[in-house]
């Protein structure tokens, strides 16, 4: 968990959730935006999802051995309890202290990455909205697959199945896009190569920051 030092004051705890496709930028411009709330004075937090706990790891063992070997339901199970696990532990008490909590990943994802191995979308979300808190904003980072591709093998130095994974993450967008994109608290914002790290995490702070100024106070 990354922290920062508190200056500002808010009247409650805001959450934000950064999302989008493998490769999209989530963590770098969710870091960004951490010290971004840092140098402004902002208490805030920045929480990943899968976690580190039993069932994250459960998780990334899968990512590790193949999903292939377990079911989309079994898979989106295991997301469920870990998120169950992050939210009464870390997602409520820092918003019951009135901080902000930027999620590297939340439920949108397993909504989408799970809906594209053909589980309903509207299903995942019903159930996840009842144990976890809905953002108060949403941006997700909209990028091709090719270029998502890309990223993998220059940044993570891995050679992912190219056919199959470009057409999975495809899927995946199309999800994000067409589930998401029409709600008044999620914003799209174009994460592709033709953009610097510096003005998409620009974009982003110039989309959140007068969102805070509604609830700064004691």
């Amino acid at each position: 968990m990354l922290e920062t030092v508190q200056r500002k004051f808010l009247k409650r705890g805001v959450l934000i959730a950064i999302e989008g496709i493998d490769g999209a930028g989530k963590t770098t411009q969710s870091k960004l935006l951490l010290e971004k709330f840092a140098n402004s004075g902002y208490s805030a937090v920045c929480l990943h999802e899968p976690t580190d706990g039993k069932w994250g790891t459960k998780i990334r063992e899968l990512a590790m051995n193949g999903r292939h070997k377990t079911s989309p339901e079994t898979e989106s199970d295991f997301f469920y309890l870990d998120r169950l696990e992050d939210v009464e532990r870390n997602i409520l008490p820092s918003l019951h202290e009135k901080k902000i909590v930027i999620m590297d990943r939340y439920y949108f994802s397993n909504i989408a990455y799970q809906g594209a191995r053909g589980l309903n979308p509207n299903h995942i979300e019903r159930k996840n909205v009842k144990i976890a808190p809905t953002p108060d904003i949403t941006i997700i980072l909209d990028i091709d697959p090719e270029v998502a591709l890309k990223r993998i093998r220059l940044e993570r130095k891995v050679t992912p199945n190219h056919f199959e994974r470009k057409k999975y993450l495809g899927k995946v967008r199309q999800i994000f896009l067409k589930q998401f994109s029409a709600r008044p608290s999620v914003i799209i914002i174009d994460g592709n190569d033709s953009r610097s790290k510096s003005k998409i995490a620009s974009e982003i702070w110039n989309t959140i920051e007068p969102m805070l100024r509604k609830f700064e106070g004691a």
